[in-house]
């Protein structure tokens, strides 16, 4: 984590510490991701709701954390939001991967492709915040260059509807930030065991707009 996200993420920290009192900090924390995500999409309407006296406050930590992963865009700022919280200790075993680790597995993934393939797709269970799968597309970007990472599907599954979510904040601002477009992402709230779906999945291809999703 670079000295820039790690102040960043300080300040999104005071911001929500403002919540404890009138909403408590998780709540908070639930009910922004849930509202964001949903104006970013269109899609699920958020289960909790910010009262109006938070409102300037959630769209100042919008803001903040949109201005964050646009500069870092592999900078895991969600991931590391949600620790800060305490989301690892709420029963869905999630647990943000160390950054070194990461990119150790997206060098060696990498590695292991066949680089004359023109098109790749790339399945990740589990993906929680969706990191592993930024730094694997980070280095596709970085071997195939902008043209090369626009033939890469992804394929993004998580037993946890908030990391879903999630994921699909971090995905569309790494998109954006390096003005790229793959040719399709899937990110599904799915046990990866039992198959069960979580109700909440989203979907964009490269016929469609980036910013534009569709429920499965």
């Amino acid at each position: 984590m670079t000295c820039n996200v790690q102040q960043q993420i300080s300040k999104a920290m005071e911001l929500i510490e403002t919540a404890r009192y009138r909403m408590g900090v998780s709540e908070f924390v639930e009910a922004f991701i849930e509202t964001w995500s949903y104006q970013q999409s269109g899609l699920y309407p958020p289960a909790k709701h910010i009262p109006p006296d938070l409102t300037e406050t959630a769209m100042e930590l919008a803001a903040l954390l949109s201005s964050t992963m646009l500069a870092a865009p592999t900078g895991d700022v969600l991931g590391i939001l949600m620790s800060e919280v305490g989301f690892s200790k709420r029963g869905t075993n999630f647990y943000p991967t160390p950054p070194e680790i990461g990119q150790l597995m997206a060098e060696l993934i990498s590695g292991a492709e066949t680089k004359s393939s023109k098109e790749l797709q790339h399945y990740e269970p589990c993906c929680g915040s969706g990191i592993n799968s930024l730094l694997w597309l980070e280095q596709q970007l970085l071997e195939r260059g902008e043209a090369g990472v626009g033939d890469v599907s992804l394929s993004l599954e998580d037993i946890d509807r908030l990391m879903v979510r999630c994921a699909m904040l971090q995905l569309t601002h790494y998109l954006a930030a390096r003005d790229v477009v793959i040719k399709s992402f899937s990110i599904v709230g799915i046990d990866s065991l039992s198959r069960a779906t979580r109700g909440i999945a989203y979907y964009a291809s490269r016929e469609e707009a980036q910013e534009a999703f569709f429920a499965a």
